[in-house]
């Protein structure tokens, strides 16, 4: 049975970003572009490449400039928006790139970016700091002013990869997640008390913990089921120092929740080793 050229075109752009993901492993990958005969660029990035532990390393000295310029006088008049705005620039890089080497490195910078989406969301659920987040000039303050370039660059590329059947779709939906969670806090920053923030954080944080552990279990890929569960499991701990007046029974209930992330894990590497073979991470 012979191989449709369009399979055979559309299987030699997924494989770098499934092998970047984790979905499949060197050695799956190697023996797909071997039984499809996809020798002629088809084949994986080799090993030691570097091309995308470069990218991130370059965005990630873009966002200590960016983030050293603007919270050096504080955290006022919204100056965490643009760390935000930047995050979802980066998750949104792999919707506009073309071909292995620029996947890998895409791949890199999203990660990246869901990092430093992590942090500034996790530090905006706090409401004393995001009631101190808040904007303080309207719509010349220095931190809307500052996120608009790069959330325009996010939008920009979520419409341009919306229709692209090469994108991973998990990919996609996190890109839009990211890019509209930057217009929420912009709003929710515009209020009188940073409570709608704080909730918008939340919500943003638990909807990206969910979207890995099932990405996780669905592919049985280790790296994005650990990271939703620490996600999940920081958040969820954290916020019973918040509800429960007792520290005791807060602790109590934070311990409650490393034992159940515990469990969880076991369980995901249970059924991970009686899955195929071939859809293990690297």
């Amino acid at each position: 049975m012979e191989t449709s050229r369009e399979f055979a075109d559309a299987l030699r752009k997924a494989l770098p970003v499934w092998q970047a993901e984790g979905i499949v492993t060197p050695g799956a990958a190697r023996a797909l572009v071997a039984r499809y005969d996809l020798e002629d660029g088809a084949a994986p990035a080799p090993v030691r490449d570097r091309t995308g532990p470069f990218a991130a390393a370059a965005a990630v000295a873009v966002v200590l400039a960016l983030a050293a310029a603007l919270l050096v006088s504080g955290i006022g008049d919204g100056v965490v928006l643009p760390l935000t705005a930047l995050a979802a620039a980066f998750a949104a890089t792999p919707l506009v790139v073309h071909g292995p080497q620029l996947a890998a490195a895409a791949q890199g910078v999203r990660t990246l970016g869901r990092a430093l989406f992590y942090l500034s969301a996790y530090a905006l659920s706090f409401v004393p700091i995001a009631d101190v987040a808040r904007f303080q000039n309207g719509l010349a303050s220095e931190g809307l002013v500052a996120a608009l370039p790069p959330l325009l660059v996010a939008a920009a590329a979520v419409v341009a990869g919306r229709r692209r059947v090469d994108v991973d779709g998990h990919a996609r939906g996190e890109a839009m997640l990211l890019a509209a969670t930057v217009v929420a806090f912009a709003a929710g920053l515009s209020l009188d008390t940073g409570n709608g923030t704080a909730l918008v954080a939340t919500m943003s944080l638990a909807f990206l913990s969910v979207g890995r552990i099932v990405r996780g279990i669905a592919f049985l890929v280790r790296p994005a089921f650990l990271e939703g569960i620490a996600v999940a499991t920081v958040l969820v701990a954290s916020r019973a120092f918040d509800v429960f007046p007792s520290r005791w029974l807060s602790i109590a209930l934070a311990a409650c929740v490393l034992v159940a992330a515990g469990g969880a894990v076991l369980g995901f590497e249970r059924r991970r080793a009686r899955g195929p073979a071939s859809a293990t991470a690297a």
